[in-house]
């Protein structure tokens, strides 16, 4: 059947008419006259799988990876990267009012990822893979032979598991089942430092543990795979049980038990500690944008009291921390708390507070209103609690920035509800070939 491809997905692949609804086809481009295979329908889409490029979109350049189009970890190699700028920015330009500012680009829109997890999985007649989703499936992975979204290394090192894999008698984890071992693999990397982390995440389920032969042997594969480069090295085990909260657990297997990670920032350079299951943001140098490009537009002044919601490994409260008064950071994950307050003292800083609990809890306990609230969440975005508490102490500035735009405009309708005004938008683009966007939105009461 022949699509011409209108419009894209929320994923990133093209969308056009087909019969009474619209075909799903993953490596396209708006423009792009193609022929495709149907699939099963879902709801008004149906997915497609591209045949061939009959007329090529203008916006169409020749891809780096042979993936493309299969694998799911980006959907726009395919597109230039002017068109891919533009149509971020006619996304945020749909969702926010006043206009958003002009999208900062990716200097380095290649290898910029210092952090890339990699799913284990088998099928029916035992095949094994290691690698990343393959697009629009439910539960399947491709067998990643490269990747230009990260380091040479992150490949290296995945090939060496996979034949470590191939060796062990372990067998991909199987959720409906809870069944098998091998969950993911992830890798991180310092950019500005060297630093390398690779940690296996495996099933909690005692009939599948990992022996301490399979770990050796998992440890020395990794550690001949990077010679003398020292690797922290972690197994994580993920258990699961019916009614109860997810519990992890890490053991240290080598290497130094963290990563550290540098971010220059207005002549300043800042240090972080960067634990396995701790949060920083994914591109180092774009982050440095960013969180200047925040600095920028709030304009903080030196008596301003401020809270970090959210605060994970307290990047923005320590990048704002010399500008202001004091900064008070919030966050529930103990490991994140335990970085945090890590790299309050590797910086040197006396004026940041870290308190550990759940963000609406904690703000339930304030009464005095801070200058300034900086606001990073889950994509899933503010919860009730918080918001509720956040629009009852009523800060005079809000500095919101999200991965996920559309919750954060719902957020933020909420906030102008409540008295504020939207005084500007910035989004970033802090994940070149993909969808996805980075926002930045300053909010004043009024």
């Amino acid at each position: 059947m022949e699509v011409k491809i209108s419009h894209y997905s929320k994923r990133g692949h093209g969308l056009g008419p087909a019969g009474t609804g619209e075909a799903e086809v993953a490596g396209t481009v708006v423009g792009d006259q193609v022929l495709v295979a149907m699939g099963k329908r879902r709801k008004k889409k149906q997915g497609a799988t591209l045949l061939e490029v009959l007329v090529p979109s203008p916006d169409r350049v020749a891809p780096r990876c042979k993936h493309v189009g299969i694998c799911g970890g980006c959907a726009w190699q395919q597109l230039s990267y002017a068109a891919q700028l533009k149509t971020k920015q006619e996304r945020l330009e749909k969702l926010f009012s006043p206009s958003p500012l002009p999208l900062i680009p990716c200097e380095s829109p290649w290898a910029y990822r210092n952090k890339m997890e990699f799913s284990f999985s088998q099928n029916k007649n035992g095949d094994r893979f290691l690698g990343l989703m393959i697009a629009r499936s439910r539960g399947h992975v491709l067998n990643l032979e490269e990747c230009f979204l990260t380091s040479s290394w992150f490949i290296h090192v995945v090939s060496v598991v996979r034949d470590w894999w191939e060796k062990s008698e372990l067998l991909s984890y199987h959720p409906p089942a809870d069944s098998g071992s091998l969950r993911t693999l992830t890798l991180r990397e310092g950019k500005r430092t060297g630093d390398k982390m690779v940690f296996l995440t495996v099933s909690g389920n005692h009939d599948y543990f990992v022996n301490k032969g399979q770990l050796q042997a998992f440890k020395e594969a990794v550690e001949r795979a990077l010679p003398d480069e020292n690797p922290s090295l972690f197994m994580r085990i993920q258990r699961i049980a019916k009614g109860k909260p997810t519990e992890f657990y890490e053991m240290h297997l080598g290497g130094p038990d963290h990563i550290q990670e540098t971010l220059h920032l207005k002549g300043r350079q800042m240090d972080f500690h960067i634990s396995p299951a701790s949060f920083f943001q994914p591109n180092t140098f774009q982050a440095e944008r960013l969180y200047a490009r925040a600095l920028e537009l709030v304009d903080p002044a030196p008596t301003d009291t401020v809270f970090d919601l959210y605060c994970g490994t307290a990047t923005l409260g320590i990048i704002f921390a010399p500008y202001v008064k004091k900064v008070v950071g919030m966050e529930l994950c103990p490991y994140a708390v335990c970085d945090a307050k890590v790299n309050v003292e590797l910086n040197q800083l006396t004026n940041v507070v870290i308190r550990k609990g759940d963000v609406g809890t904690l703000l339930a306990q304030c009464s005095d209103a801070p200058d300034l609230c900086i606001i990073d969440p889950p994509r899933s975005g503010l919860d009730p609690t918080a918001l509720k508490h956040l629009e009852r102490l009523s800060p005079k500035k809000i500095l919101y920035i999200s991965c996920n735009p559309a919750t954060q405009s719902e957020n933020i309708s909420m906030l102008l509800e409540a008295g504020y005004t939207l005084k500007t938008t910035q989004g970033v683009d802090q994940f070149p070939h993909t969808p996805h966007i980075e926002n930045i939105a300053i909010l004043l009461k009024t």
